[in-house]
């Protein structure tokens, strides 16, 4: 008999002790405020313990009102919404377990279930992390704290893949927030479609002469918005762009060069494209280039074509230092525009006069950080009792094409092009004509003239500037130093 009692209390002993083992702590949280522990899910049950304010506690199931927890040994029942932070009792790593990684726009809440009145299990802030670990439509299946759950899809942006070799789908990509860089004018009336597909939803036009905001362009085409109207146009028929910040992205066709080649002996220049001999730059002169490429040529800028240079043993290059990382006198931007430099006629020789007018005038300015520039301030009145000759003119509203000053304005072009490379504010500048002039790109030129035809700019730089201008033997070159 005393055998089979003992047998039944060992018993008895051994299912409490798999009772007790059930007891599984899932998550670990803290409390609000301090709260009494019941012994069942009741706010009149008996009290088995308490917490404070602020106390941590494991958690042995987490439920709609109640949450089961554990302390001291004993297990009891407090009200789930004074219970946050959940976090997985055991180890967790959410960013190896996360597929996806993204960011939360505004503060949300993690769901137990996709459902807007679903148990909260955690809580993101704006602007947080959010680890994913399957994406949805209208839900994300995410992780915290190794707590799982789901969030509003259409609250979290950025998504990327969270490992190496992992792509976001492409119907999951988002186009980010539109942020107008540059304005630019329609040469034609455009529509504005949602997609780049010309069969795509039409959103709006932008009409001939119009100016519209650009965010980016591929070269094709362009994402645009005009007023509500948001989507792309074709990028070729966008001209005269303009960037709203100097620090932003360079305008659509903007060259950075990175040598100012200064020629050591008589060198030729070859079209790059035919092999065809341009012309000889003398010894003196001094070119915009690129970068040495593998056959030791460089590349630079030849009216409206690239010309290229193979005996760069005849030069020696300063380099162009970024705006960011230039000391004091070092060369940050160059630019160079080439004329004819026989001159044999008056009119030429008077434009090569104005020219070196212009060279003269502005050679060795200092622009302060802070203050703008005006080239007329420098350079006007175009007149003779000025000290200008007459020379060739664009003019198209009379039969007169001289004028004095005429060629003044390929040292002005030469120079916008310069500062273009750099994050110089350009308040005012204006094409000749919608043919452009022949010694740079399509709408790259910058006309100046008596009244307020005028290139002016405001030095948005965190330091002074000079200029440094040479006109030698056809070759038109403007450096912009730190001062």
């Amino acid at each position: 008999m005393k055998k089979m009692v003992s047998i039944l209390i060992l018993a008895l002993l051994l299912a409490m002790g798999v009772a007790a083992a059930a007891e599984t702590i899932l998550y670990t949280g803290s409390v609000t405020k301090a709260m009494t522990i019941r012994a069942s899910r009741s706010t009149s049950a008996s009290k088995v313990g308490s917490v404070e304010e602020g106390e941590f506690i494991n958690i042995v199931d987490y439920g709609e009102k109640w949450t089961k927890v554990e302390k001291d040994g004993s297990t009891g029942y407090v009200l789930t919404k004074n219970v946050v932070d959940l976090a997985l009792a055991e180890g967790y790593n959410d960013a190896a377990d996360a597929q996806y990684l993204g960011v939360a726009t505004i503060a949300l809440t993690i769901r137990q279930t996709q459902s807007k009145s679903a148990l909260k299990m955690q809580s993101l802030e704006d602007g947080e992390t959010v680890y994913i670990l399957e994406l949805g439509e209208e839900w994300h299946y995410v992780v915290k704290n190794g707590v799982k759950g789901y969030v509003l899809a259409d609250r979290i942006t950025g998504l990327e893949g969270a490992h190496e070799g992992i792509e976001v789908p492409e119907q999951y990509i988002t186009a980010p927030a539109f942020e107008a860089v540059y304005s630019a004018m329609a040469d034609v009336n455009l529509s504005i479609r949602r997609d780049k597909d010309e069969n795509s939803r039409l959103m709006g036009t932008v009409y001939k002469d119009e100016y519209v905001d650009v965010m980016s362009t591929d070269g094709a085409w362009a994402h645009v918005r005009k007023d509500d109207a948001e989507g792309y146009v074709r990028a070729d028929h966008l001209r005269y762009y303009k960037r709203y910040d100097p620090y932003g992205p360079y305008i659509p066709g903007t060259v950075w060069y990175p040598y100012a080649a200064h020629v050591l002996e008589d060198t030729v220049i070859l079209n790059e494209e035919t092999g065809e001999e341009l012309r000889t730059v003398t010894k003196g002169s001094i070119m915009a280039v690129s970068a040495l490429y593998e056959d030791m040529s460089v590349t630079l800028p030849y009216d409206r074509i690239t010309g290229k240079i193979l005996a760069t043993s005849h030069l020696e290059l300063e380099p162009v230092k970024r705006w960011n990382e230039a000391e004091t006198g070092e060369l940050i931007a160059v630019f160079s525009t080439f004329y004819d430099p026989a001159q044999t006629t008056q009119e030429e020789i008077g434009r090569l006069h104005n020219i070196m007018q212009g060279v003269t005038r502005l050679n060795e300015v200092i622009v302060p950080v802070g203050e703008k520039f005006y080239f007329n301030d420098y350079c006007a009145p175009y007149t003779q009792s000025n000290g200008y000759q007459e020379g060739p003119i664009i003019n198209y509203v009379s039969n007169d094409k001289l004028g004095y000053g005429g060629g003044i304005c390929q040292v002005s072009t030469t120079l916008y092009n310069a500062i273009l490379q750099i994050p110089i504010e350009v308040i005012k500048q204006q094409v000749h004509s919608s043919y452009g002039i022949e010694y740079v790109p399509l709408d790259f030129d910058a006309a100046v003239g008596n009244g307020n035809i005028d290139l002016r700019l405001r030095n948005t730089l965190p330091y002074d500037v000079r200029l440094a201008l040479q006109a030698e033997n056809g070759v038109l070159t403007v450096r912009i130093y730190r001062a």
